[in-house]
């Protein structure tokens, strides 16, 4: 484990303890990854600015259910995944409406906290079976939000390394998950996350 990981494991135990100062470094070192992430999901910056704080307020509100000994930005990648889904959830049955194409869609009902727990653990279990440098690769570039350039600088690899290693995490991580028994029931009752994760 890098220096860098284990102060963030031990901002992620303080945030636990009620720290706000650790709140405060976590919200500056994943706010741009974050952010970005949901940029690209629902296209609106309006919109993703204000899931953004959502999914950093409820980081505080949920800071004692963190997963010890890991760091935070695994669990702000799956609920700022889901607040974007809910999002786009939410404006096409506002658009059904609209077009009075379905007046009486209703709100699917589910456990938020049991489904972001479900995909986490799977996503964690996922990552964990990456080759140590393709798990480095992909956690500097799709949880810290760093560019392949800076990943490829970081680790001292080339632009094309950061590229394939992106590549075969990706591709192994979503066959990892559509193979997990828990995925089969989120599928149900997430068709929207299902259709754009195999996008």
């Amino acid at each position: 484990m890098s220096s860098k990981e284990s102060a963030e494991i031990a901002l992620v135990a303080a945030l636990q303890e009620d720290s706000v100062a650790a709140f405060d470094a976590l919200y500056h070192m994943y706010f741009p990854a974050v952010y970005a992430n949901i940029l690209h999901l629902v296209k609106d910056e309006a919109a993703a600015q204000d899931i953004v704080q959502e999914v950093f307020i409820r980081l505080w509100e949920k800071r004692k259910l963190l997963h010890a000994g890991q760091p935070a930005g695994n669990w702000l990648f799956v609920v700022s995944y889901n607040r974007s889904l809910n999002y786009l959830r939410s404006s096409l049955r506002q658009r059904l409406k609209t077009a009075e194409l379905a007046p009486d869609m209703a709100e699917p009902e589910q456990d938020e906290w049991q489904v972001t727990s479900i995909q986490l653990d799977m996503l964690e279990r996922a990552i964990d079976q990456l080759p140590p440098q393709r798990k480095k690769v992909f956690l500097l570039c799709k949880m810290q939000g760093k560019t392949y350039a800076e990943a490829a600088s970081e680790l001292q690899i080339s632009h094309y390394t950061v590229k394939e290693h992106i590549a075969k995490a990706s591709r192994f991580i979503r066959e990892y998950v559509r193979l997990q028994p828990e995925w089969q029931a989120l599928v149900a009752v997430l068709p929207l996350f299902a259709k754009v994760l195999g996008n």
